[in-house]
């Protein structure tokens, strides 16, 4: 996965949230009250996009043409740079141990690349990645990684190139979401908190402490993320680890984002507090933002995808 951030005073208000079955299309307002001036979805014509050798979609110029054409119309012209945002199933998303933090060299990437080879058989090996540092709680070093098959990424950004539109920053949605609300959350929260982003095919539990995570966990897409007993599971697993191996004093807060019919990650209680669904009224939203993201749950990571670089 490539992340190119945009200089903070001049990210675009665009953001193109990719869908399985289509793209949806916002026009972020970042100043109070906060919301969306456009959004809209747009199916892909003729079907989905066929899939590369890692499974992610090869998404083409013809499958969001029709929602570039909309949305320069809508901005009355003025689109030529946008933020996009992809289903975490399509990427992999893990906490890696390594001998020594990687800086961006080509060494340090190889040295990701060589960690993942192990940890992810059978997956493709011509990855994009990108990787963070992770807090050092323990003698562990860890950086949290995001691979994607690079012919998607590659796919992605030639797609819009094509479209006359630059890609500014490209992440999967749970990324999005916690880069983009960490800091809200951390000052909303009064301690550790956890983030928890359910989408098709995949369940992502962050615990984060102020704007770093320090624990991250991925369902991967083939385990079945409707469940409502392997959300529970999945809660006091985490929850032990980070009491037994990371030291954690307690989480004040858990955070959800459920874009899955019945929000059954708002039940969840195996917490020691209960779950609040993200929602507008965390960062002073104007009235319409909670129904605009019900009707389309992709909407939140593709704002917090703008908000965060405000």
């Amino acid at each position: 996965m490539i992340r190119i951030p945009f200089l903070k005073p001049v990210v675009p208000p665009h953001v193109f949230c990719l869908l399985p079955e289509g793209v949806t299309y916002a026009c972020v307002r970042r100043d109070d009250p906060a919301g969306f001036e456009e959004a809209r979805h747009f199916r892909y014509p003729g079907g989905a996009p066929s899939a590369g050798t890692g499974g992610a979609p090869l998404v083409t110029r013809e499958a969001i043409a029709e929602a570039v054409k909309a949305a320069r119309a809508l901005s009355g012209g003025r689109l030529a740079r946008a933020s996009v945002v992809f289903p975490d199933a399509w990427a992999r998303i893990l906490p890696v141990e390594l001998d020594a933090i990687p800086d961006s060299s080509d060494a340090g990437r190889e040295m990701v690349l060589w960690k993942l080879k192990k940890l992810l058989p059978g997956h493709p090996t011509d990855l994009a990645i990108t990787w963070e540092p992770m807090p050092a709680l323990t003698d562990e070093k860890r950086v949290l990684v995001a691979a994607t098959p690079r012919e998607a990424i590659d796919a992605i950004e030639r797609a819009f190139e094509e479209t006359g539109v630059k890609v500014g920053y490209l992440a999967p949605a749970s990324l999005a979401l916690f880069e983009g609300l960490a800091s809200l959350l951390s000052d909303t929260a009064s301690g550790d908190y956890a983030l928890l982003h359910r989408s098709s095919g995949a369940l992502s539990f962050f615990i984060a402490r102020g704007v770093e995570p320090i624990f991250f966990r991925q369902r991967p897409p083939e385990v079945h993320a409707d469940d409502a007993d392997v959300h529970e599971r999945e809660a006091r697993l985490s929850l032990s680890y980070y009491a037994e191996r990371l030291k954690g004093s307690g989480i004040s807060a858990v955070y959800v984002h459920d874009e899955l019919p019945g929000r059954e990650l708002e039940k969840t209680t195996a917490f020691p507090v209960a779950p609040v669904a993200l929602s507008g009224r965390l960062f002073s939203a104007d009235g319409a933002f909670d129904e605009r993201v019900a009707a389309r749950p992709e909407l939140l990571a593709g704002f917090a995808a703008v908000y965060g670089g405000r």
